[in-house]
């Protein structure tokens, strides 16, 4: 189980990167899957898709103990059974990351940068964010504007969100250290700081934000 990258970006939150080139059959003996979590495997039709899972789930027992289980929530995202951690994940292509935060919300995003990119952008950015693109780094800057807005849409919760109108990324250059983005909803409004990783062609986007202290 070869991790590429751990990295422990604060007191409270870990990443964790793994590039998973190994068979399903060699992934299912490593991993410790429930009545449910089989019978959602076994309705995938396609091996990658099944490799995905598996090797999500073998990372979260390799990194927090074969107890901890994790489930999607009727909007899809994912939370720790037996765990108060708060969880993100990610996979493209051979890799698969997790984010995991104590009392941070967390979001990850992992995409291959390809030039597929350059045809979806008026999609999902708006004319101030498609003016603010670099013509020397475009492709870059545009994946890191696109992990950005998926990475909101994880802090969010929900998928019902308009891309253009309900997530913002505040301008900045394709070198900046980190960089900010908002969602802004009637419902929900909350400011994010980004940070990112480059490596073996892949990009990965992720933002750890501290929650409120309940008051009694």
């Amino acid at each position: 189980m070869p991790i590429c990258k751990q990295i422990q970006i604060n007191d409270s939150c870990r990443l964790i990167v793994w590039n998973t080139t190994e068979p399903l059959k060699e992934l299912l003996q490593n991993v410790h899957l429930t009545a449910s979590e089989l019978a959602r495997l076994n309705s995938f039709g396609s091996e990658s898709r099944k490799i995905e899972f598996v090797a999500t789930r073998c990372l979260v027992q390799f990194s927090l103990g074969q107890e901890v289980l994790i489930e999607n929530d009727e909007h899809g995202k994912p939370h720790l059974i037996n765990s108060n951690l708060n969880i993100s994940v990610s996979h493209t292509k051979s890799y698969v990351g997790i984010l995991i935060g104590d009392k941070y919300s967390v979001a990850l995003d992992m995409e291959y940068l390809s030039d597929r990119v350059n045809r979806i952008a008026s999609r999902f950015l708006s004319k101030s964010e498609l003016n603010n693109i670099e013509d020397e780094n475009k492709i870059l800057h545009l994946y890191q504007h696109w992990c950005a807005k998926e990475c909101l849409i994880k802090m969010y919760g929900k998928k019902d969100v308009h891309l253009i109108d309900e997530l913002k990324i505040a301008p900045f250059s394709s070198s900046d250290s980190h960089f900010l983005g908002q969602v802004c909803r009637t419902d929900f409004s909350e400011n994010y700081t980004f940070h990112y990783l480059q490596f073996d062609n892949h990009l990965l986007v992720y933002s750890c934000k501290e929650t409120p202290t309940a008051i009694d």
